[in-house]
């Protein structure tokens, strides 16, 4: 059998180490643009959401303590993007109620938010509205704040 000559043999593995490094290096150059590009869209939707805010303005419940309706007042105070999905929680006594709006809300608008069958007079109450499909906003009120209105 005869063998193949160091020449061919060099030539043949410095073919190979280019080929290699082509492939490698076609390979590198799409990973970096792909992760670029979901970085920049994710910072994108960081900070068009990011001066988004809203707010509960009042929560109305029934006189006395037990169980009905629950109504959260929430308002779109200010932000370029429309908001999806506000969900409002309110607890009381332990338990934990909540209800979500799926009509989109736009800056300055406001929502009320109905929570049927919820403890009260509730302790707690969130609200958290969605940005661009994936930032969430949020606002609370607490026992005792004026937003907490009661019958």
């Amino acid at each position: 059998m005869k063998a193949i000559s160091p020449m061919i043999a060099v030539v043949l593995l410095i073919a190979f180490t280019v080929a290699v490094g082509g492939i490698l290096s076609t390979w590198l150059s799409t990973l970096a643009t792909t992760q670029t590009s979901t970085v920049s869209s994710g910072t994108e939707k960081q900070v068009r959401c990011a001066a988004s805010s809203i707010s509960i303005l009042e929560v109305r419940y029934p006189s006395g303590s037990g169980n009905g309706n629950v109504n959260i007042t929430v308002r779109y105070d200010s932000g370029v993007e429309s908001l999806a999905n506000i969900t409002a929680e309110t607890t009381a006594r332990g338990e934990i109620d909540q209800a979500t709006s799926p009509a989109v809300v736009s800056p300055g608008e406001s929502r009320v938010i109905t929570i049927g069958s919820a403890n009260f007079p509730p302790e707690f109450v969130s609200a958290k509205g969605i940005c661009r499909t994936s930032v969430a906003i949020t606002a609370e009120c607490k026992s005792g704040e004026t937003c907490m209105v009661g019958p």
